[in-house]
Protein backbone atom coordinates (compact mmCIF):
# COMPACT_ATOMS: atom_id res chain seq x y z
CA UNK A 1 0.00 0.00 0.00
CA UNK A 2 1.29 3.48 -0.92
CA UNK A 3 2.37 5.82 1.85
CA UNK A 4 -0.45 8.26 1.06
CA UNK A 5 -3.03 5.49 1.35
CA UNK A 6 -1.58 4.47 4.72
CA UNK A 7 -1.91 8.06 5.93
CA UNK A 8 -5.50 8.34 4.75
CA UNK A 9 -6.46 5.06 6.35
CA UNK A 10 -4.87 6.16 9.64
CA UNK A 11 -6.76 9.46 9.64
CA UNK A 12 -9.88 8.39 7.73
CA UNK A 13 -13.31 9.00 9.22
CA UNK A 14 -14.25 5.32 9.22
CA UNK A 15 -11.48 4.32 11.60
CA UNK A 16 -10.28 7.63 13.01
CA UNK A 17 -8.09 6.87 16.04
CA UNK A 18 -9.14 8.17 19.46
CA UNK A 19 -5.58 9.40 20.03
CA UNK A 20 -3.10 9.83 17.19
CA UNK A 21 0.05 7.92 18.10
CA UNK A 22 3.45 9.53 17.65
CA UNK A 23 4.64 13.10 17.95
CA UNK A 24 5.14 16.23 15.84
CA UNK A 25 8.37 17.56 14.41
CA UNK A 26 9.43 20.56 12.36
CA UNK A 27 11.51 20.50 9.21
CA UNK A 28 13.20 23.78 8.30
CA UNK A 29 13.42 24.63 4.59
CA UNK A 30 15.83 27.43 3.60
CA UNK A 31 14.47 30.60 2.02
CA UNK A 32 17.13 32.02 -0.29
CA UNK A 33 17.74 35.54 -1.60
CA UNK A 34 17.71 35.34 -5.41
CA UNK A 35 20.08 38.24 -5.83
CA UNK A 36 22.93 37.08 -3.62
CA UNK A 37 22.23 33.45 -2.66
CA UNK A 38 22.18 34.50 0.99
CA UNK A 39 20.13 32.55 3.51
CA UNK A 40 17.21 34.76 4.56
CA UNK A 41 15.49 32.31 6.84
CA UNK A 42 13.70 29.01 7.21
CA UNK A 43 10.08 28.00 6.91
CA UNK A 44 9.09 25.61 9.69
CA UNK A 45 7.18 22.74 8.08
CA UNK A 46 5.05 20.53 10.34
CA UNK A 47 5.22 16.74 10.20
CA UNK A 48 3.70 14.06 12.44
CA UNK A 49 5.88 11.01 13.04
CA UNK A 50 3.60 7.98 13.42
CA UNK A 51 5.17 4.83 14.95
CA UNK A 52 3.81 2.48 12.26
CA UNK A 53 2.73 4.63 9.31
CA UNK A 54 5.81 6.88 9.22
CA UNK A 55 5.55 10.59 8.48
CA UNK A 56 2.04 11.99 8.11
CA UNK A 57 2.11 15.06 5.90
CA UNK A 58 0.41 18.36 6.81
CA UNK A 59 -1.97 18.08 3.85
CA UNK A 60 -3.68 15.25 5.76
CA UNK A 61 -2.71 16.07 9.33
CA UNK A 62 -4.05 19.65 9.43
CA UNK A 63 -7.62 18.85 8.22
CA UNK A 64 -7.72 15.93 10.68
CA UNK A 65 -6.58 18.14 13.56
CA UNK A 66 -9.11 20.82 12.59
CA UNK A 67 -11.96 18.31 12.48
CA UNK A 68 -10.85 16.67 15.73
CA UNK A 69 -10.55 19.90 17.69
CA UNK A 70 -6.76 19.79 18.08
CA UNK A 71 -5.54 22.43 15.67
CA UNK A 72 -5.20 25.17 18.33
CA UNK A 73 -2.87 23.13 20.53
CA UNK A 74 -0.93 21.91 17.49
CA UNK A 75 -0.54 25.47 16.19
CA UNK A 76 0.67 26.64 19.60
CA UNK A 77 3.29 23.89 19.61
CA UNK A 78 4.51 24.86 16.12
CA UNK A 79 4.94 28.48 17.19
CA UNK A 80 6.63 27.59 20.48
CA UNK A 81 9.02 25.03 18.99
CA UNK A 82 9.81 27.13 15.92
CA UNK A 83 10.67 30.19 18.02
CA UNK A 84 12.75 28.07 20.38
CA UNK A 85 14.80 26.64 17.51
CA UNK A 86 15.21 30.06 15.85
CA UNK A 87 17.10 31.23 18.94
CA UNK A 88 19.90 28.88 17.81
CA UNK A 89 20.33 30.85 14.57
CA UNK A 90 22.10 34.17 13.92
CA UNK A 91 19.89 37.22 14.41
CA UNK A 92 19.81 37.88 10.66
CA UNK A 93 18.00 34.58 9.97
CA UNK A 94 14.19 34.69 9.99
CA UNK A 95 11.60 32.08 10.97
CA UNK A 96 8.35 31.60 9.04
CA UNK A 97 5.49 29.45 10.37
CA UNK A 98 2.02 28.75 9.05
CA UNK A 99 -1.15 29.72 10.87
CA UNK A 100 -4.44 27.86 10.39
CA UNK A 101 -7.61 29.73 9.45
CA UNK A 102 -9.29 28.01 12.42
CA UNK A 103 -6.82 29.67 14.81
CA UNK A 104 -7.62 33.04 13.26
CA UNK A 105 -11.39 32.47 13.37
CA UNK A 106 -11.26 31.53 17.05
CA UNK A 107 -9.26 34.64 17.89
CA UNK A 108 -6.41 32.73 19.54
CA UNK A 109 -3.59 33.20 17.03
CA UNK A 110 -2.33 36.57 18.26
CA UNK A 111 -2.14 35.41 21.89
CA UNK A 112 -0.30 32.23 20.81
CA UNK A 113 2.23 34.38 18.95
CA UNK A 114 2.73 36.63 21.97
CA UNK A 115 3.24 33.64 24.28
CA UNK A 116 5.75 31.95 21.96
CA UNK A 117 7.79 35.13 21.60
CA UNK A 118 7.80 35.82 25.33
CA UNK A 119 8.83 32.30 26.33
CA UNK A 120 11.53 31.94 23.68
CA UNK A 121 12.95 35.46 23.77
CA UNK A 122 12.78 35.67 19.96
CA UNK A 123 12.50 39.29 18.76
CA UNK A 124 9.14 39.84 17.01
CA UNK A 125 10.73 41.13 13.81
CA UNK A 126 12.43 37.75 13.29
CA UNK A 127 9.08 35.94 13.05
CA UNK A 128 6.87 35.77 9.96
CA UNK A 129 3.37 34.31 10.25
CA UNK A 130 2.10 32.83 6.99
CA UNK A 131 -1.61 32.56 6.18
CA UNK A 132 -3.45 31.41 3.08
CA UNK A 133 -4.92 33.83 0.60
CA UNK A 134 -8.42 32.68 1.57
CA UNK A 135 -7.85 33.86 5.16
CA UNK A 136 -7.72 37.45 3.94
CA UNK A 137 -11.42 37.46 3.03
CA UNK A 138 -12.78 36.82 6.57
CA UNK A 139 -13.30 39.74 8.95
CA UNK A 140 -12.41 37.80 12.12
CA UNK A 141 -9.21 36.52 10.53
CA UNK A 142 -8.18 39.98 9.34
CA UNK A 143 -8.69 41.33 12.87
CA UNK A 144 -6.35 38.67 14.27
CA UNK A 145 -3.77 39.41 11.60
CA UNK A 146 -3.82 43.09 12.55
CA UNK A 147 -3.25 42.08 16.19
CA UNK A 148 -0.31 39.90 15.14
CA UNK A 149 1.21 42.68 13.03
CA UNK A 150 0.81 45.13 15.92
CA UNK A 151 3.29 43.00 17.90
CA UNK A 152 5.99 43.73 15.30
CA UNK A 153 5.63 40.33 13.61
CA UNK A 154 5.81 40.15 9.82
CA UNK A 155 2.95 38.75 7.76
CA UNK A 156 3.13 36.65 4.61
CA UNK A 157 0.29 35.48 2.38
CA UNK A 158 0.76 31.94 1.08
CA UNK A 159 -0.44 30.34 -2.17
CA UNK A 160 -1.10 33.66 -3.89
CA UNK A 161 -2.40 33.20 -7.40
CA UNK A 162 -5.05 30.62 -6.54
CA UNK A 163 -7.59 33.37 -5.77
CA UNK A 164 -7.65 37.08 -6.49
CA UNK A 165 -10.33 38.20 -4.01
CA UNK A 166 -7.86 39.45 -1.41
CA UNK A 167 -5.96 42.11 -3.35
CA UNK A 168 -7.67 45.05 -1.63
CA UNK A 169 -7.07 43.53 1.82
CA UNK A 170 -3.42 42.91 0.92
CA UNK A 171 -3.09 46.58 0.16
CA UNK A 172 -4.75 47.73 3.40
CA UNK A 173 -3.22 45.18 5.76
CA UNK A 174 0.43 45.32 6.81
CA UNK A 175 1.51 42.34 4.70
CA UNK A 176 5.26 42.12 4.12
CA UNK A 177 5.57 39.14 1.78
CA UNK A 178 3.56 37.43 -0.94
CA UNK A 179 4.39 33.78 -1.66
CA UNK A 180 3.68 32.45 -5.14
CA UNK A 181 1.87 29.12 -5.12
CA UNK A 182 4.14 26.25 -6.10
CA UNK A 183 1.63 24.93 -8.64
CA UNK A 184 2.42 27.93 -10.83
CA UNK A 185 6.16 27.64 -10.27
CA UNK A 186 6.09 23.93 -11.12
CA UNK A 187 4.29 24.79 -14.34
CA UNK A 188 6.92 27.24 -15.54
CA UNK A 189 8.52 24.55 -17.71
CA UNK A 190 5.24 23.97 -19.52
CA UNK A 191 4.87 25.25 -23.08
CA UNK A 192 1.66 27.00 -22.01
CA UNK A 193 2.14 30.62 -20.98
CA UNK A 194 -0.52 30.95 -18.24
CA UNK A 195 1.84 29.96 -15.41
CA UNK A 196 4.44 32.52 -16.46
CA UNK A 197 1.75 35.18 -16.72
CA UNK A 198 0.51 34.43 -13.18
CA UNK A 199 4.03 34.45 -11.69
CA UNK A 200 4.87 37.74 -13.40
CA UNK A 201 1.58 39.25 -12.27
CA UNK A 202 2.08 38.23 -8.63
CA UNK A 203 5.64 39.61 -8.58
CA UNK A 204 4.41 42.88 -10.10
CA UNK A 205 1.56 43.04 -7.57
CA UNK A 206 3.93 42.49 -4.66
CA UNK A 207 6.41 45.12 -5.77
CA UNK A 208 3.64 47.63 -6.56
CA UNK A 209 2.40 47.25 -2.97
CA UNK A 210 5.89 47.49 -1.48
CA UNK A 211 6.04 43.78 -0.62
CA UNK A 212 8.56 41.04 -1.30
CA UNK A 213 7.73 38.15 -3.63
CA UNK A 214 8.84 34.62 -2.71
CA UNK A 215 8.52 31.67 -5.09
CA UNK A 216 7.67 28.29 -3.54
CA UNK A 217 8.46 24.90 -5.03
CA UNK A 218 11.60 25.88 -6.98
CA UNK A 219 12.87 22.43 -7.92
CA UNK A 220 15.21 23.00 -10.87
CA UNK A 221 17.80 25.40 -12.22
CA UNK A 222 15.26 26.31 -14.90
CA UNK A 223 12.70 27.31 -12.27
CA UNK A 224 15.33 29.37 -10.47
CA UNK A 225 16.40 31.12 -13.68
CA UNK A 226 12.83 32.05 -14.64
CA UNK A 227 11.81 33.47 -11.26
CA UNK A 228 15.05 35.44 -11.16
CA UNK A 229 14.27 36.74 -14.66
CA UNK A 230 10.89 37.91 -13.34
CA UNK A 231 12.63 39.81 -10.48
CA UNK A 232 11.29 37.56 -7.75
CA UNK A 233 13.03 38.44 -4.50
CA UNK A 234 13.50 35.03 -2.86
CA UNK A 235 12.68 31.37 -3.30
CA UNK A 236 12.54 28.04 -1.55
CA UNK A 237 12.39 24.48 -2.82
CA UNK A 238 14.36 21.33 -3.42
CA UNK A 239 16.66 23.04 -5.92
CA UNK A 240 18.27 24.74 -2.94
CA UNK A 241 17.66 22.20 -0.18
CA UNK A 242 15.02 19.93 1.31
CA UNK A 243 13.64 20.65 4.80
CA UNK A 244 16.39 20.08 7.39
CA UNK A 245 16.04 18.85 10.94
CA UNK A 246 16.61 21.35 13.73
CA UNK A 247 20.24 20.38 14.33
CA UNK A 248 21.30 20.70 10.70
CA UNK A 249 19.33 23.92 10.20
CA UNK A 250 21.20 25.46 13.13
CA UNK A 251 24.57 24.29 11.77
CA UNK A 252 23.82 25.58 8.29
CA UNK A 253 22.61 28.97 9.52
CA UNK A 254 25.82 29.50 11.47
CA UNK A 255 28.18 28.90 8.51
CA UNK A 256 29.96 32.26 8.04
CA UNK A 257 29.25 33.94 4.71
CA UNK A 258 26.91 31.19 3.54
CA UNK A 259 25.87 31.49 -0.11
CA UNK A 260 23.59 29.09 -1.97
CA UNK A 261 24.42 28.49 -5.63
CA UNK A 262 21.81 30.07 -7.91
CA UNK A 263 22.80 28.00 -10.95
CA UNK A 264 23.93 24.45 -11.59
CA UNK A 265 22.42 21.08 -10.77
CA UNK A 266 21.18 21.96 -7.28
CA UNK A 267 20.21 19.37 -4.71
CA UNK A 268 19.17 15.93 -6.02
CA UNK A 269 17.59 12.93 -4.33
CA UNK A 270 20.22 10.83 -2.59
CA UNK A 271 22.56 13.76 -1.94
CA UNK A 272 23.63 14.43 1.61
CA UNK A 273 23.42 18.13 0.78
CA UNK A 274 24.58 20.40 2.25
CA UNK A 275 26.97 18.15 4.14
CA UNK A 276 28.73 16.21 1.38
CA UNK A 277 32.39 17.06 0.75
CA UNK A 278 33.14 19.41 -2.15
CA UNK A 279 35.31 22.35 -3.18
CA UNK A 280 33.98 25.79 -2.25
CA UNK A 281 35.34 29.00 -3.68
CA UNK A 282 34.72 32.69 -3.15
CA UNK A 283 34.77 34.92 -6.25
CA UNK A 284 36.45 37.65 -4.19
CA UNK A 285 38.78 35.67 -1.96
CA UNK A 286 39.49 32.47 -3.87
CA UNK A 287 39.59 29.09 -2.18
CA UNK A 288 38.42 29.40 1.41
CA UNK A 289 37.72 25.74 2.16
CA UNK A 290 41.28 24.61 2.69
CA UNK A 291 41.48 22.96 -0.73
CA UNK A 292 40.49 19.54 -2.00
CA UNK A 293 37.43 17.39 -1.32
CA UNK A 294 35.91 17.98 2.08
CA UNK A 295 37.69 21.30 2.52
CA UNK A 296 37.58 23.25 5.74
CA UNK A 297 34.95 22.29 8.26
CA UNK A 298 32.82 24.50 10.49
CA UNK A 299 31.17 23.00 13.55
CA UNK A 300 31.80 19.51 12.21
CA UNK A 301 30.11 19.94 8.81
CA UNK A 302 31.72 20.06 5.41
CA UNK A 303 31.29 23.39 3.63
CA UNK A 304 30.02 22.16 0.30
CA UNK A 305 28.73 23.66 -2.90
CA UNK A 306 28.70 26.97 -1.04
CA UNK A 307 30.35 30.29 -1.78
CA UNK A 308 31.89 31.61 1.42
CA UNK A 309 32.71 35.25 1.99
CA UNK A 310 35.32 35.79 4.71
CA UNK A 311 33.81 39.20 5.44
CA UNK A 312 30.23 37.93 5.50
CA UNK A 313 30.02 36.93 9.15
CA UNK A 314 26.59 36.46 10.75
CA UNK A 315 25.28 39.62 12.43
CA UNK A 316 25.35 37.98 15.86
CA UNK A 317 25.82 34.64 17.48
CA UNK A 318 22.90 32.45 18.56
CA UNK A 319 21.72 32.54 22.16
CA UNK A 320 23.64 29.45 23.32
CA UNK A 321 26.90 30.89 21.95
CA UNK A 322 26.36 34.03 24.03
CA UNK A 323 26.11 31.94 27.18
CA UNK A 324 22.37 32.48 27.57
CA UNK A 325 20.09 29.73 28.84
CA UNK A 326 18.07 28.14 26.01
CA UNK A 327 14.27 28.54 26.12
CA UNK A 328 12.27 25.67 27.62
CA UNK A 329 11.20 22.86 25.31
CA UNK A 330 7.44 23.10 24.65
CA UNK A 331 5.27 20.18 25.71
CA UNK A 332 4.29 17.84 22.86
CA UNK A 333 0.54 17.99 22.18
CA UNK A 334 -1.60 14.85 22.32
CA UNK A 335 -3.90 14.71 19.31
CA UNK A 336 -7.26 13.00 19.48
CA UNK A 337 -10.04 12.38 21.97
CA UNK A 338 -12.47 15.10 22.93
CA UNK A 339 -12.25 18.43 21.09
CA UNK A 340 -9.70 20.66 22.78
CA UNK A 341 -8.18 17.76 24.70
CA UNK A 342 -4.69 18.32 23.36
CA UNK A 343 -2.11 19.38 25.93
CA UNK A 344 -1.07 23.00 25.33
CA UNK A 345 2.65 23.73 25.21
CA UNK A 346 4.23 24.61 28.50
CA UNK A 347 6.94 27.17 29.00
Amino acid sequence: MAAGEDERRTLGRADRPTVLAGQPSLGFQPIVDLGSGRLLGFEGLLRWNHPTEGVIRPQLLIPWAEANGDIVALGEWVLAEGCRQAMEWPSSVQLAVNCSLVQLRRGVASSAVATALERSGLPPDRLTVEVTEHSMSEEQAVGELRAIAAQGVQLAVDDVGTSWNSIEVLRRLAVNTIKIDQSFVNGLESTEGINRMVVQAVVHLAHSCGMAAVAEGVESAHHAAIVREFDCDAAQGYFFAPPLDAENAAKLSNVPGLRFPLEGPGWTEGDDWPFRGAHAESPQHGDVTGGGPGGRQADGIDLVDLVLDKEGEPESRPAHARGEAPPATPAVPTLGGAPGAATPPAG
